[in-house]
């Protein structure tokens, strides 16, 4: 069977704007220690990657641009994991929604993004000290040899609409909110698919729990992380090999803090 995990809400200060950046250059290592990666369980939950996972981008109190950092941070992930994404529009679905609002995801779509403000739209975001809470839910897989894997099939990422950050992936501005809203979302998308923050402290790394003025580049233990949730780990079943099987989904969530 696999193991529960009640998840903690997980919280990363930010003590700035996150800035615009290119994608690193294949030459260049990535900084920090490989070592510095969690996943939410053992084995780690990861989406099948034989299978596109759809996702939707929700405009209601987005910022101006916000879109070209949701498609530039999915690119990142997709990069470093391996994984398949594809865009399928807008939607007004809000994940973990409160009454009130619209929690039903469309047919054809596994993750949404939306911003929201601290305790009205969704359930995650409560304090106006989180900038944004994210995560997946799983149930029992089996990879291609019969073993048992956490298989995700549901993740959603919220940011907080009070914070204005800085657009793009770069250093991020001298003064005021450290980071940019690239470095967020790669930091929540970490989450959303599988990544928790790791207990090694390293300022390098994007799953590191608070926002920083750095790049917003994959460090080395993101990197060691994003592979064991990615393609290279093979593909998943909801069935082991000639049996049938039920399941119950499993969450977690994790986010970045304000200080």
């Amino acid at each position: 069977m696999l193991r529960r995990r009640l998840a903690a809400v997980l919280a990363v200060a930010v003590a700035g704007c996150l800035a615009a950046a290119p994608a690193p250059a294949s030459a260049t290592a990535a900084a920090g220690d490989r070592k510095a990666y969690a996943t939410w369980d053992t084995p780690a939950p990861r989406w099948n990657p034989c299978a596109v996972i759809g996702y939707r981008f929700n405009p209601a109190r987005a910022p101006k641009g916000a879109l070209a950092d949701v498609k530039g941070a999915i690119r990142r992930i997709s990069s470093a994991t391996g994984l398949r994404f594809a865009y399928r529009g807008t939607t007004s679905a809000v994940p973990r929604a409160k009454h009130g609002y619209n929690a039903d995801y469309p047919t054809d779509t596994q993750l949404v993004i939306a911003w929201v403000y601290p305790g009205k739209q969704s359930e995650w975001l409560t304090q106006n000290s989180l900038a944004g809470m994210a995560g997946p839910t799983w149930r029992t897989g089996y990879t291609t040899k019969g073993a048992e894997n956490g298989m995700i099939n549901w993740a959603g990422v919220v940011l907080n609409a009070n914070i204005k950050l800085t657009g793009g992936f770069g250093a991020g501005p001298r003064y005021g909110w450290q980071g940019t809203r690239g470095q967020l979302l790669m930091h929540e998308l970490g989450h959303a698919v599988g990544l928790d923050h790791p207990a090694i402290h390293d300022t390098k790394q994007i799953m590191y729990g608070t926002m920083t003025r750095k790049k917003a580049v994959w460090g080395a233990g993101d990197l060691t992380g994003l592979k064991l949730v990615g393609k290279a780990q093979g593909c998943l079943r909801t069935e082991p090999p000639g049996a049938s099987a039920s399941a119950l989904d499993v969450g977690a969530g994790g986010g970045f803090t304000l200080p």
